[in-house]
């Protein structure tokens, strides 16, 4: 495990978002006082819980948060994240990246955060329990703490020591089990309060409990009696209603049936009147068509006139251009002869511009090399002069560089001299560091055979355990994968059931008489079920079904005829309402034969796509039979029109077409509750889960069986978890003293490499030196040669020099008279040009023109063809209208027979309508007198109903087990009797019986509490007693560890000298102080506190590294802590902070050279703004 990542943003002078990414190794932070350095470890100290503001170096929690600048407002937040390697699972997590969080809000919110969950600090603390790394471990080294370990107070060091012999663990668990303990004796006096209070009070109410339960008997057996005689007088009022209701019923059935004729003979008149008037309608249409007729064929005859006309003015316009595109063709070649001659011109023109050129080329050529021959000849002498000054200034150079290398030469013999006297001292030092290797290397690898020996038998072990695991882990995944199946299923069966039960969605004489058939079992013989628990419909087609059965789902499938009387009559008897039903014996089907023009999308007959048993199939195929469903409502329209609309047609999203050509349909109500097929689902739902909790056991079984299997393998790993434990602190000490042994081999043998290089090194430049002198001297003479050529030279130059003016004049002139004539020549040109892309235009404009005018042409030609159709079709026309007309007369005769027949067939309905409205008024009047004697024994039975309730709190349907009585009169006396008794007995506390029962209870609770309470306290001393024993033996043996640790680190830093722990009482070995005894080479054995501030610093960074010997912890902070060492002192300290990076991360603030050279990576930090901290990182190369 290793720290790989700290993220601030508003944490103090963090104003941004700062993210600083760790490796293993050491990384130093480094910048100037005040930039910032030590908020880094502050923010460390506040993510692991840190709560002491002052340890924060703050006075309130709000100085976390970034408090602003001048230029800078304050934040509202302080947010901080450790993020850590964990893919060694050193932390007790399941994840291989952890990550710890913190924040505050300046509200005074604050929370910590586990990989983003929220937790609490307890949970953080445990988190890095016994690992070094926390507030108070020794992770988080700064000033404060090196002040600490070197405090007066021995008893302030303790801690630190028991964060290393991992102690903490067991003194927190300690704590929590004395609080618990403190919290048990308080729960056990309040105990013993509250049962002297119960005893006080018991006895009393026990005798209000008694006198209360008599009275209750008293009453109970009034309720009997009385209710009886109730019952008695129910019963007596129902019979006499039930003949008045059926009376009722009979006329009400005769109104039915009245009412029910008289609309049909309305339907049949409104019919008739319908067919009269569309007989009228049609004949006068018929006797019109004669006049309607010969204004079509004028309107006619008057479009062929219209379109001979356009005809002949597209013929017209087709003649003129034609002529308009031979004139624009013969202007198309008169601008081609144009642009031709304008061709002609321009090469004549360009023929002569050349001439001219050349001319002119030939004259600005002789003057160039004229003028070049003087201008060389004077630019050759000038930098003649100055090569002559240049070689005067270089030779004075050349003499000092001689002088420099006469120097060299004598300072590489002195160094040779050194070096071969450090060559002989360090091959003596290393020939004596290898025998010590040998020796120390023996014994390493000793331990080391056994090591790996027990490594490779745990590894063995260990891969069978997490096999094992892997496989437990999967029985898991399934038993809780099918667990939850089972409960969604559990839920919609229980809803499903309840439904059912309470026959939710059935209209209420359904519902009744299904709960009077579970209820009565005689009742219920032959009756089969609602139809919508008898069929099976497939989900895609249940919308169709349930709108294409309606109510009729909810019609009651009997066995005969006498089975549905039967109900029938339950359903009188008990005024519950009227149903529909279905006796298998008498309903018969008729199913289609074949559907006519079988389109694409028609589905099938309803009846072939539920399924049912046989013995239904008349039911289902009377309903459903004569029912097509097709796929959508144009697929219905079309199959309605091709049977002739002799079929039910209905869509799969509930749209009906009747056979009578009504269509119904829209949107469908999603439902909670469906009766379709409930039954069934029920059934369905019940084996899954059957099978599903077989499955489960049977999981669990070979779960149970497979971890008795593996328990030898998980002895093993913990017994040799235990040995590889013990034997890896041997073998970590004598793995760091090899290869501290071998570390040092390995830096003598580089000095001496480096000495040798060094030396060859100073050879060769002796013999470079030499050489370059030797070459300087012939440079000089070469220099001086070259110097005396030159100077004759430009004396020579000075006497020849001539006058050539007059004839570079006349070239100039002759020169400009040429430029002026070839300008000429390119205006004419360019006039040209212009004048050809003028002619170009035209001929495209014309071309376009021609073009356009040969496509009207072709348009003409097509519209007066079309035209000529149109004409043709026309004609046709008036020719059928001419026969219609003539045959018009003979189907108005028709019509008209027709006509007289209907109207004497609506006259015989119009008196039957008049009869049967005298039948109807007649009925009404009979059923308004049985309905005023119905409602007067109905309100003598609510009036006892009502009585009932008040008195008892009981309804009729909840008292019919109750006795009627025989004799009325003498139930009548004993009923007064036993009310007297009840007045007699007083006052009467009837809660005093739960009060009583209650508060017993409580007291048997409350003792059996005390008991309880009593064994948790023995308990709990036990605990913390064994905890205390735990303690004592750990840190002894860890303190001795240290003890000896630290004696040998000290002796390594300071070079000799010895160093001692001391437990200032060691009978109290767990509160007593520690001592620090300290003798630092050629000193006498002394106290700490009368060491120098600097050998005080030291001592503590020695006890530090002792604890890390034997505690490595992940990743330790470092502030300042090498602030008092001297040079030399911090180079040992940064030496052996390197030995310790192998097993441990460092992050270490400072500012001294020594210890920022032994980093790995480096990040510095500035105030480029006041009051802001800024980052910036560099990672070092390994050989830095």
């Amino acid at each position: 495990m290793y720290l790989k990542r700290l993220e601030l943003q508003g944490f103090k002078s963090f104003a941004d978002k700062t993210v600083l990414e760790f490796m293993p190794g050491i990384t130093s932070v480094i910048g100037p006082n005040g930039s910032g350095k030590s908020n880094i470890s502050d923010s460390i100290r506040w993510v692991l819980g840190e709560q002491s503001m002052k340890s924060l170096r703050g006075a309130k929690s709000l100085d976390i948060i970034f408090a602003g600048t001048q230029n800078r407002k304050s934040l509202g937040f302080a947010e901080a994240s450790l993020v850590f390697d964990n893919s060694d699972g050193a932390l007790p997590i399941e994840y291989t990246e952890v990550t710890v969080t913190r924040k505050i809000y300046r509200s005074g919110e604050t929370g910590y955060f586990i990989n983003k969950v929220p937790c609490r600090l307890k949970d953080v603390l445990e988190l890095f329990m016994d690992t070094g790394i926390g507030k108070d471990g020794y992770s988080i080294i700064g000033q404060g703490k090196i002040d600490e370990i070197l405090s007066n107070k021995s008893e302030d060091r303790r801690h630190i020591f028991e964060e290393a012999a991992g102690i903490v663990k067991y003194r927190t668990r300690k704590q929590e089990s004395e609080k618990k303990l403190e919290r048990t004796k308080l729960n056990l006096l309040r105990i013993n309060d509250i049962l002297s209070e119960i005893e006080t009070n018991i006895e009393p109410l026990k005798a209000q409990s008694e006198k209360a339960k008599k009275y209750l008997n008293i009453r109970e057996e009034l309720k009997n009696i009385e209710i009886g005689l109730f019952l008695y007088n129910i019963e007596k009022y129902k019979k006499e209603l039930e003949e008045i209701v059926k009376d009722e019923e009979i006329y009400n059935s005769q109104l039915s049936d009245e009412e029910g004729k008289l609309e049909r003979i309305k339907q049949l008149k409104e019919e008739l009147k319908n067919q009269i008037d569309e007989i009228t309608l049609k004949i006068e249409e018929m006797s019109n068509i004669g006049f309607e007729s010969q204004k079509e064929i004028e309107m006619l005859n008057s479009d062929i006139n219209v379109a001979n006309t356009r005809i002949a003015n597209n013929k017209e316009n087709a003649v003129r251009y034609e002529k308009e595109i031979e004139e624009a063709k013969q202007k198309l070649e008169s601008l081609k002869e144009e642009i031709e001659q304008k061709k002609q011109k321009r090469e004549n023109l360009k023929e002569n511009k050349i001439k001219y050129q050349t001319e002119l080329e030939g004259k600005e050529a002789e003057l160039a090399k004229l003028t070049k021959t003087l201008s060389d000849k004077e630019l050759e002498i000038e930098g003649y002069k100055q090569t002559v000054e240049t070689n005067t200034d270089k030779k004075y150079e050349l003499q000092s560089e001689i002088n420099t290398q006469e120097i060299n030469h004598e300072n590489y013999e002195k160094r040779q001299k050194q070096i071969k006297n450090e060559i002989i001292n360090y091959i003596s030092e290393l020939d004596s560091t290898r025998l010590q290797k040998e020796e120390i290397a023996k014994e390493f690898y000793e331990i080391e055979g056994k090591r790996n020996k027990i490594v490779s038998n745990l590894e063995e072990i260990n891969s069978q355990k997490e096999e094992a695991d892997k496989k437990i882990k999967a029985y898991e995944t399934n038993i809780n994968a099918y667990q939850s199946e089972e409960r969604i299923k559990q839920s919609k069966l229980k809803f499903l059931i309840e439904t059912e039960k309470e026959k939710e969605g059935y209209i209420k004489s359904v519902k009744s008489l299904l709960k009077d058939c579970e209820n009565i079992k005689e009742l219920g013989k032959g009756m089969h079920g609602v139809l919508a628990n008898i069929i099976e419909v497939p989900e895609q087609y249940q919308t169709a079904i349930e709108m294409c059965l309606g109510a009729s789902l909810q019609n009651i499938v009997t066995e005969t005829e006498e089975d549905a009387k039967k109900l029938v009559e339950h359903l009188r008897k008990n005024n519950l309402g009227r149903a529909s039903f279905l006796p298998i014996t008498s309903v018969r089907g008729r199913k289609l034969d074949k559907i006519k023009g079988h389109e694409k999308g028609v589905i099938g007959i309803a009846s072939d796509l539920v399924k049912y048993d046989k013995k239904y199939e008349q039911i289902i195929t009377n309903l459903l039979g004569r029912t097509v469903v097709v796929d959508n409502m144009d697929t219905a329209i079309k199959v309605a029109k091709q049977n002739g609309y002799t079929v039910r047609i209905i869509t799969t999203q509930g749209d009906v077409i009747n056979p009578s050509g009504a269509i119904t349909g829209g949107s469908v109500a999603k439902k909670t509750v469906n009766i379709l097929g409930r039954g069934r689902e029920i059934e369905k739902l019940e084996k899954e889960i059957a099978n599903l909790k077989s499955k489960i056991e049977a999981i669990i079984k070979e779960k149970e069986q497979y971890e008795e299997s593996i328990e030898d393998i998980i002895e093993n790993a913990t017994s040799l978890e235990k040995e590889l434990q013990e034997i890896d602190i041997t073998y970590a000490t004598e793995k760091q003293k090899l290869i501290s042994v071998e570390e040092n081999i390995s830096k003598i043998e580089l000095r001496l490499n480096k000495l040798k290089e060094e030396s060859n090194s100073l050879e060769t430049e002796k013999e470079n030196s030499i050489n370059k002198k030797e070459e300087i001297q012939k440079d000089i003479i070469e220099l001086n040669e070259e110097t005396e050529k030159l100077s004759k030279i430009i004396n020579e130059y000075v006497e020849l020099n001539k006058d050539n003016q007059k004839y570079i004049d006349d070239l100039n002139f002759d020169i400009t008279n040429l430029k002026i004539s070839v300008s000429s020549f390119d205006e004419s040109e360019s006039s040209i040009e212009e004048l050809q892309e003028r002619i170009n235009g035209e001929i495209e404009t014309t071309n376009i023109s021609i073009k356009n005018k040969e496509e009207q042409i072709e348009q003409i030609k097509q519209d007066n063809f079309n035209l000529g159709q149109s004409i043709e079709e026309i004609q046709e026309r008036i020719a059928t209208i001419k026969e219609e007309v003539k045959n018009s007369g003979s189907k108005i005769e028709e019509l008209k027979t027709k006509r007289i027949e209907k109207n004497e067939k609506l006259s015989k309905q119009e008196n039957e309508t008049t009869e049967k409205f005298k039948v109807i008024e007649d009925l009404k009047a009979q059923i308004v007198k049985i309905d005023v004697k119905k409602t007067k024994h109905e309100d003598e039975i609510n009036a006892i109903i009502n009585k009932m309730w008040e008195e008892y709190e009981l309804t009729p349907n909840s008292v019919q087990d109750y006795k009627k009585p025989e004799n009325v009169a003498l139930t009548q006396k004993n009923v007064n009797s036993l009310r007297k008794e009840l007045r007699e007995l007083g006052s009467i506390n009837i809660d005093s019986i739960e009060e009583y029962k209650t508060m017993k209870e409580r007291y048997d609770f409350m003792s059996e509490q005390r008991v309880d309470l009593e064994d948790t306290m023995a308990k709990l001393r036990k605990i913390i007693a064994d905890m205390i024993q735990t303690m004592k033996e750990q840190f002894r043996t860890q303190f001795a560890i240290i003890n000896k640790n630290f004696a040998e680190v000290f002796k390594e830093l300071f070079g000799g000298g010895n160093a001692s722990l001391k437990l200032e009482d060691e009978e109290n070995i767990l509160e007593c102080g520690i001592d620090i005894n300290v003798q630092p080479p050629g000193k006498k054995l002394q106290n700490m506190m009368l060491l120098s501030g600097g050998e005080k610093a030291f001592t503590a960074i020695a006890l530090l590294f002792a604890i890390l010997k034997i505690n490595p912890a992940p990743f330790c902070v470092l502030d300042e802590i090498e602030a008092a060492l001297d040079d030399v002192n911090v180079y040992r300290f940064a030496e052996y902070l390197k030995k310790f990076s192998s097993n441990t991360q460092f992050l270490v603030i400072t500012h001294r050279k020594g210890t920022m050279e032994a980093a790995d990576t480096v990040y510095g930090v500035t105030m480029e703004e006041n009051g802001i901290s800024k980052l910036l990182s560099m990672k070092l190369a390994p050989g830095k």
